[in-house]
């Protein structure tokens, strides 16, 4: 039994790790390369599988988040052990030598899923009972619950939609798909707003086409909506938001649905929006309904 550094080679067993042990989550293999060894941020040796007989029998994949008021996080991105293996010391190994691995890279707070730039879930779902037991044992503490919305999707929605951003244009706005040009633009004003979202939203860029939506008035970006910026396989809507002196104009409603529809001409029947605050605004724009609650944990190292 070891400890040791995952490789590429790793990332089937992973996958299947993951889809027997997250029974409430869709898990693939380019979604747990994404969220360990593909990620923007990897750091080898925060990315550790355990083997017993050779074999990967749990994994864990950890990393730095932002530094707060002198509090350096660090997260847990994604742990499972396989389900043969569990209540035998395996998750414990990995999460004390992830433990000690982050606190030896400055962190002094760890937290678990909740990875702002490149997170599965907000937390952990209150129905993995095991994880519960898991963590309270390792002393974490919850601390907050996060939410899901999730709403029907339908290529036929919204027939106007077009026509309605086109309104917006006498009065100065400028609404439609980001372009490559944006960047700067875009990325200036979530510096001012949301600057924890610069990395789900450049993901949005990255794609081909983005994957993201803008409004401009008089020269500055004033709102934007995305979609498959982060966990790019799922049918994952957000982040968004819109300046606030803009905002009762509908155009978050409109850069929004064009999110969705999106999501439906790719041939999904619902979008999750995850972590969400204003479920209101959700629930007018687009019928979102609450669907998955997650629990929040954190320890101070």
């Amino acid at each position: 039994m070891s400890i040791r550094l995952l490789n590429e080679s790793d990332l089937p067993r992973m996958t299947e790790i993951a889809q027997r042990g997250l029974e409430f989550d869709e898990v693939n293999e380019p979604l747990v390369r994404e969220k360990t060894l593909g990620a923007k941020d990897f750091v080898a040796d925060l990315n550790l599988g355990f083997e017993v007989g050779g074999r990967l029998v749990g994994f864990a994949s950890g990393c730095l988040g932002r530094k707060v008021d002198d509090i350096q996080r660090s997260h847990v991105r994604l742990m499972v052990v396989d389900r043969a293996h569990r209540q035998t010391g395996v998750g414990s190994a990995l999460i004390k030598e992830l433990e000690a691995r982050l606190k030896a890279r400055g962190a002094n707070q760890i937290s678990i899923f909740d990875s702002p730039n490149n997170y599965f879930m907000p937390g952990v779902d209150f129905r993995y009972t095991e994880a519960y037991c898991f963590l309270q044992k390792h002393k974490y503490e919850m601390y907050r619950e996060n939410h899901n919305l999730i709403c029907d999707l339908d290529v036929r929605a919204w027939p106007t939609l077009d026509a309605d951003a086109a309104a917006l244009g006498p009065q100065g706005f400028e609404l439609r798909r980001a372009r490559r040009g944006d960047e700067e633009l875009v990325h200036a004003f979530l510096e001012q707003n949301w600057p924890a979202w610069h990395d789900e939203v450049q993901g949005a860029f990255d794609n081909n086409p983005p994957t993201l939506y803008v409004a401009f008035y008089e020269g500055r970006c004033v709102a934007f909506s995305g979609y498959q910026g982060n966990n790019k396989t799922l049918s994952w809507f957000g982040p968004m938001g819109t300046d606030p002196v803009c905002r009762g104009k509908g155009i978050g409603g409109i850069l929004l649905r064009w999110c969705l529809r999106d999501l439906a001409m790719q041939g999904w029947r619902q979008a999750i929006i995850p972590w969400v605050g204003p479920v209101r605004f959700y629930a007018n724009y687009c019928g979102a309904r609450l669907d998955r609650c997650f629990w929040a944990w954190r320890k101070t190292l």
